[in-house]
This record gives C-alpha cells, sequence and structure tokens, in this order.
C-alpha cells in the first residue's frame, strides 16, 4: 500500500510532503527549493522528520476538543485522531499561512488573494453559532475546510464592508467569532474586558468587538496572521510556542511536560528583537497573574513570521479572568518561581521567576508595580463604557471586584508602596 501524501505549503507554494504510511505513522520532508522552513522545531535539511515531530507541529494546526474533533470526523467519515486525515479535510486554511493540499491541486499564482464571501444574514448567522458544537468551525457550510486550534467552540470569518461572510473561492478569513463558553457566564464581555484592559496598559492584542445575532452574543477578533493590501489578503505566517518548541498539543500545560517561563523566555532569544519580546512577555505574565488568568498554557503565546525573515513576538490573545467562575482551577498553567497556585504565589515566587528568565527582581518588581497602579482604573472605565448597553455587565463587577484583591495582595506582599532602590541593571 503507497503512502498517503499531502502538499504542504506556505503564502500557497509548496514547501514539502507531508506522508503517512500504512501503520499511521506520519514524516515531513522539505523540497530542495524551499528557501524558509515551517516551524523553529523542523530547521530546514534533507532527511524527513520522523511522526512525533509531525504531531507536534501538524497536530498543533487541529482543534483540541474532543467533540469538535468527533463531530469533524463524523462529518467527513474518517478516525477523529488521525491527524493527517483531519488535516486532509480542513487543512485549506489554517492559522498563519501554511496549508495542506492534495499534491495534484494547482499551486496559489500569488500571495495576494481576493476578499471573497458569502454575506449571511443575522438569522442564517445566530443559528450557525448555536450549531457550533456540532458544526465545529462552521464545517460543512458553503464546502469550508479551514481548521483553528484551541479548544473553545470558534470559527474563522470574513468580514466584508461590516458584514460577517464565509470566505468562498479560496479567500483567507479576516476574523474569528468566538461565542460564549458552554456553562460559563458572559465569557464574551469576560473576554472582551480582559483584552480591552490589555490594550489599555500597553500591550499588542488583536482589535475586537462585541457583538450579537438575534439575542446571540459573539466576539468578532480581528486576525493578526492576515494582512490587507488594497482590496486583497495577504497571509502571515506563525506559529504557537509547543509547535516552536516540538511540543505535542497534549502536553500543553507546564506539569504535563508542557513549556513553562523559563522555555519561553528562552525561546524568544530567537527572535529579531529579543530584548523586546522578552520584556512583554515578562509583563503579561504580571499581566495574566492580576486578572487571574490561570490557562495561559504554551498555545496561548505564538511567534510572527515576516516576509524579511524577522520573528516577532505576536500579539496576544485567549485572555479570560478564568478566576471569576468558582469551578475552574485556581493552578496555574505556567508556574511563577516555582508556585503553580495563584493565591499562594509571594515575592520569593516573583524573585525566583526573574531570576529563572534572566531578569533582576527590582525589574520585575517594578513591572508589578506600574500595573497595579493603572489596571483598576482601567477596567472601571471600560466596564462603565458597557453599561447601559445591550450587553450584561454583572460578572464584569465580579472581575473588577476580583482585580482589586489582586491588586491589594499584590501591593501588600511585594511592598509596592514603599521605595524601591534604583535599578541600574539591565537584562541580562
Amino acid at each position: 500500500m503507497a503512502d498517503r501524501q499531502l502538499s504542504v505549503r506556505l503564502y500557497g507554494k509548496q514547501v514539502g510532503l507531508l506522508s503517512q504510511d500504512e501503520s499511521g505513522n506520519m514524516r515531513f520532508q522539505y523540497i530542495p527549493e524551499t528557501k524558509m522552513p515551517l516551524t523553529l522545531s523542523m530547521p530546514l535539511r534533507e532527511e524527513p522528520y520522523p511522526h512525533e515531530v509531525c504531531e507536534a507541529y501538524f497536530g498543533g494546526l487541529l482543534p483540541e476538543g474532543e467533540p469538535a474533533r468527533f463531530a469533524i470526523g463524523k462529518r467527513f467519515g474518517i478516525n477523529s485522531n488521525n491527524t493527517f486525515s483531519l488535516l486532509k479535510v480542513i487543512g485549506h486554511d489554517c492559522a498563519g499561512a501554511v496549508s495542506l493540499h492534495e499534491p495534484d491541486e494547482p499551486e496559489a499564482e500569488t500571495d495576494l488573494l481576493p476578499l471573497a464571501g458569502r454575506v449571511l444574514e443575522e438569522k442564517e448567522l445566530a443559528q450557525h453559532i448555536r450549531e457550533l458544537p456540532v458544526k465545529p468551525l462552521f464545517i460543512g457550510l458553503d464546502g469550508l475546510r479551514l481548521s483553528l486550534a484551541g479548544v473553545q467552540d470558534k470559527a474563522a470569518v470574513c468580514l466584508i464592508e461590516g458584514e460577517i461572510a464565509l470566505p468562498q473561492d479560496g479567500s483567507p478569513t479576516t476574523h474569528i467569532l468566538k461565542p460564549a463558553i458552554h456553562l460559563l457566564d458572559s465569557t464574551v464581555q469576560n473576554e472582551y474586558l480582559c483584552l480591552r484592559m490589555a490594550k489599555q496598559l500597553g500591550f499588542d492584542v488583536p482589535a475586537v468587538e462585541m457583538k450579537q445575532a438575534k439575542g446571540v452574543p459573539y466576539l468578532l477578533i480581528e486576525r493578526y496572521d492576515r494582512e490587507q493590501v488594497g482590496d486583497k489578503l495577504r497571509r502571515i505566517h506563525q506559529e504557537d510556542f509547543c509547535q516552536a518548541l516540538g511540543i505535542t498539543t497534549t502536553f500543553k500545560y507546564q506539569k504535563e511536560g508542557g513549556p513553562g517561563f523559563q522555555q519561553c523566555f528562552e525561546l524568544l532569544k530567537r527572535t529579531s528583537q529579543p530584548a523586546k519580546a522578552r520584556t512583554r512577555l515578562a509583563e503579561m505574565a504580571v499581566f495574566n497573574y492580576l486578572v487571574g488568568n490561570t490557562d495561559a498554557h504554551g498555545k496561548n503565546f505564538s511567534l510572527l513570521y515576516r516576509a524579511n525573515g524577522a520573528i516577532a513576538l505576536a500579539p496576544f490573545y485567549d485572555i479570560l479572568c478564568t478566576q471569576a467562575y468558582s469551578k475552574l482551577t485556581k493552578r496555574m498553567a505556567m508556574d511563577i518561581g516555582g508556585e503553580d497556585q495563584i493565591f499562594n504565589i509571594r515575592a520569593a515566587h516573583w524573585e525566583r521567576f526573574s531570576k529563572a528568565i534572566g531578569f533582576t527582581y527590582p525589574r520585575i518588581k517594578a513591572i508589578i508595580k506600574d500595573q497595579t497602579e493603572r489596571l483598576i482604573g482601567v477596567a472601571e472605565a471600560e466596564r462603565d463604557l458597557l453599561r447601559g448597553g445591550d450587553f450584561d455587565t454583572r460578572l464584569l463587577d465580579k472581575m473588577i471586584l476580583f482585580l482589586k484583591g489582586q491588586v491589594f495582595d499584590a501591593t501588600k506582599r511585594l511592598a509596592l508602596n514603599k521605595p524601591s532602590q534604583p535599578e541600574n541593571k539591565s537584562e541580562r
């Protein structure tokens, strides 16, 4: 029995072949003409990469939730645990600039593609959002064959003249649509407030809107891995930290073998501006702690690749105050100085964190102090902008109470109100 093959393409041009043998093992091999690697975990070389390496990168392109994978498998009559088979049916539009095709499918003539799609009426959109648990990623609608990583129900869509549309004729998608998480109250409002707070504190985050379709709330998040050039779109390549480090999605949490902050900061030394990228990640580690986001794991941070070869830390995304929900874990996806229980973190843990990532403690302490002084005012201002509108803000009040507690505890435990010594040392 001959191996099954898929053409792996960047910006529409083939860079290699992904094969699967009769035992189910994958291998990936670059073609000789390739100039840019798919991922840091698979540098350019002549020899093929084995199954385990392939699973870490290619498996990381797919949805993680078992219900979503099962629904896709059922829709196409394939094994929902077979990465190769899943990519064959939904790999035409993935995160970044990678896509997977039948080997005889023509390559794209240009990396600039027209924006095209079928606009959805509000009633139809609301219906499709409600059906996301059984029709993940809007798979099957208008022949869509696209993939997004993550556990949460979501879909990739186009925004055409302010209207949501399903992509057509190979058009890249421009936005990610995220409805509320099942059995958790007001996650749309929660993530919106977190992203807006991050924006107001100076973080690079995607543009986000809260919308409703026939009373069904959802977030509309602009894709940072797409670039509009006139009336056309260009994909921008990206990969998450787990993919870059060769870690499978199954092990994305630090306690299960996923990356911790020390590995993440080492990875950022490979970016084009490592000092800037490492500073931004340190600031985000503090922000996630203060806003109670315990689910900031290795797949929630990414690298962005430019055509000139530059590598940057991607905008931050998937920020949620998980501590607004009593049923969710208090354990942080990445520990702070050896402590992963969010309410147990003290000054000593931040000191060990600082040493592990190559920063001085006074520098980290200054970042914490800056955010504690600004966070509550920013949160209250954003919450007040939503009051009186179409969205329930009761959960936001609960979030702000949590933030006040976090700020109070951090201020007390780290003695932030006491004068500190001048900081003369730079990042090592």
